[in-house]
């Protein structure tokens, strides 16, 4: 893999012929020349990166990583790891779109050197539907996606559905939440972490990625396993106010029991009193910086 300023890293799991699609729009823009495309099938069982196994020339320079179905998280964590000497990591679902110079746009922003993770605007595939620029929380911490800003300006929470990072960054707060189960709020995690860590997420409103919104996610999730991981969040970084509140909201006693189980087994506690340790800001000052209610 020749060594360039970006890497785009493309983790797919059952996406049919969405990845190709992808894969074309992405070829005919700059992001041929100027970055390192990384894709890992996680188990897919639909065949849809079959088409990077064939001997077609057009696809010879995209590196593809197959595993058994390690989740999200860990496939994010493992293409970053291939990146080689990329200095930025742009994270893309296998369901996008763009147009030319989505790339050189998004790259251009890090010559703010207070930007260390910016987003673009992601909206459907629908020209005439809305487009969201980043997400914050609501007051019973659900996503809300950000009405159009007018510059290039702060936000609370990335969506992962196209994310760019710099490599030293994502390096320092140890990437995606590594003891997450297959799917669910590993970008949201990522996000709250680089701000308690000390870092900067920023949205640019002049870079805009079609995006197919499915209904049905990717991965085989139970309620056990994707709330695990909302738990999990909370434990790694609120403290324990906010901790009750989450667990008092998950509302089924029995996937209660069995969350808190599989926390008190894991390595949740530990990671606390780490994070606790390295931030440099607490949950109650990313709540009230961007005035969320909860």
């Amino acid at each position: 893999m020749k060594n360039k300023r970006a890497a785009i890293i493309i983790p797919c799991r059952n996406e049919n012929i969405r990845p190709k699609q992808t894969l074309d729009f992405m070829l005919r823009t700059e992001a041929r020349d100027k970055a390192s495309i990384i894709v890992i099938d996680d188990g897919s069982k639909d065949q849809s990166c079959s088409f990077l196994r064939k001997n077609n020339p057009e696809y010879r320079n995209i590196t593809l990583i197959t595993t058994k179905g390690i989740g999200a998280s860990h496939a994010r964590n493992m293409g970053a790891d291939s990146a080689g000497k990329a200095q930025i990591l742009v994270f893309c679902d296998a369901h996008i779109i763009m147009q030319k110079g989505w790339l050189d746009t998004l790259l251009e922003t890090f010559s703010n050197l207070e930007v260390d993770a910016v987003c673009p605007g992601i909206g459907p595939f629908d020209p005439h539907r809305r487009v969201g620029y980043g997400q914050t929380w609501d007051s019973e911490l659900e996503i809300k996606w950000l009405e159009t800003p007018s510059r290039i300006q702060e936000v609370p929470l990335a969506p992962g559905a196209c994310l760019a990072v710099r490599k030293s960054v994502f390096e320092a707060v140890n990437g995606f939440d590594r003891g997450f189960n297959s799917w669910g709020y590993e970008d949201v995690e990522l996000s709250l972490k680089l701000w308690l860590f000390g870092y900067k997420i920023f949205i640019n409103p002049f870079v805009k990625i079609g995006h197919f919104f499915r209904k049905i996610p990717p991965y085989e999730v139970n309620p056990v396993d994707f709330h695990y991981n909302r738990v999990r969040l909370a434990v790694s970084h609120f403290n324990e106010a906010r901790i009750t509140r989450i667990i008092e909201n998950l509302g089924n006693k029995s996937h209660t029991a069995q969350i808190l189980a599989k926390i008190i087994v894991s390595d949740s506690m530990e990671q606390r009193k780490d994070y606790f340790q390295r931030r440099i800001y607490d949950d109650n000052w990313f709540f009230s910086r961007f005035d969320i209610p909860f």
